[in-house]
């Protein structure tokens, strides 16, 4: 049998919103992200990655990106470990870049995230399931 995790979500949000944990070496940061399955891959603003201690010139790569208004410098990352919904990703690659102001969240889990697993969005029941 497969173990099913899940975690509930607020409907009336205009996003999904689940709490996550990034750590790096011994310390751990929690963080809110929005679920977002149009996304390759995940983000986190470059604000929060600054705060748990990543700096831009620690950064894999560097390359740019067009956003709605501008072109902006995106960095890859590779972070100790991410966790979501129960699910946990050691050495795992994440893209920073600046969020807009007033989303009230510190990145994105995108699909690279949830690779090789069953993902469930239940609005009915607010719960998002990882089997």
């Amino acid at each position: 049998m497969k173990l099913i995790t899940s975690v509930s979500f607020n409907k009336k949000l205009p996003l999904i919103i689940v709490p996550v944990t990034i750590k790096r070496g011994n310390k751990i940061w929690d963080l809110k992200f929005a679920v977002d399955t149009g996304a390759t891959v995940s983000l986190v603003d470059i604000d929060a990655m600054s705060k748990i201690g990543y700096q831009k010139n620690e950064s894999i790569r560097t390359t740019q990106t067009l956003t709605a208004s501008k072109i902006e410098t995106v960095y890859e990352f590779k972070i100790d470990s991410i966790k979501a919904i129960e699910l946990l990703r050691n050495n795992f690659n994440v893209f920073a870049r600046s969020l807009p102001i007033g989303l009230g969240i510190d990145g994105l889990l995108g699909l690279n995230f949830f690779k090789n697993k069953e993902l469930t969005i239940d609005f009915k029941s607010s719960e998002i399931r990882i089997k």
